[in-house]
């Protein structure tokens, strides 16, 4: 009985380990984004976290008008579903793009960009973003207000 009852126990604790969970909305909290790393109104909601077998965590990032990251690169890339109104992205050297609700913005690794809402609309994105080495963004300098102008104004083929 006692050889029947370990072996059950050991093979609970492996269907355990291969059983889904389910996040609740706000179970991980969130944080107004930090002004050495944004500029504006800037929301973070933690979704999901990375785990042993998935290197990438999520979270819901939400910007006020006019409000952006700064530059910035991921060591091991960026997805970015937008979710609502409208996400004004930059790569230096490429034109500057402004993504909207349904639109996904992929970003391979170690590419320097910025991104956040345009002058006449909020935004906010999913943003999935993988891990290398413990590490998934590497934060660089506030964009300015010029460079985030002359981005609009690219974008907007003005």
């Amino acid at each position: 009985m006692k050889k029947h009852l370990c072996i059950l126990t050991v093979l609970g604790g492996l269907a355990m380990a291969d059983s889904q969970s389910i996040t609740k909305s706000g179970e991980l909290g969130g944080f107004k984004g930090d002004s050495k790393i944004f500029s504006g109104d800037v929301k973070v909601s933690m979704m999901f976290k990375s785990q042993s077998w998935r290197d990438f965590g999520g979270a819901l990032v939400e910007f006020s008008k006019n409000a952006r990251s700064a530059w910035h690169t991921h060591p091991a890339g960026q997805t970015l579903i937008v979710t609502q109104g409208e996400i004004l992205t930059k790569v230096p050297g490429q034109k500057a793009v402004i993504a909207k609700k349904g639109d996904v913005i992929s970003c391979p690794p170690n590419v320097r960009h910025f991104h956040g809402a345009t002058d006449t609309s909020k935004g906010a994105h999913i943003a999935i973003t993988q891990e290398k080495n413990g590490k998934n963004t590497e934060w660089l300098e506030l964009v300015s207000d010029t460079e985030y102008k002359e981005a609009l104004s690219e974008a907007k083929g003005e």
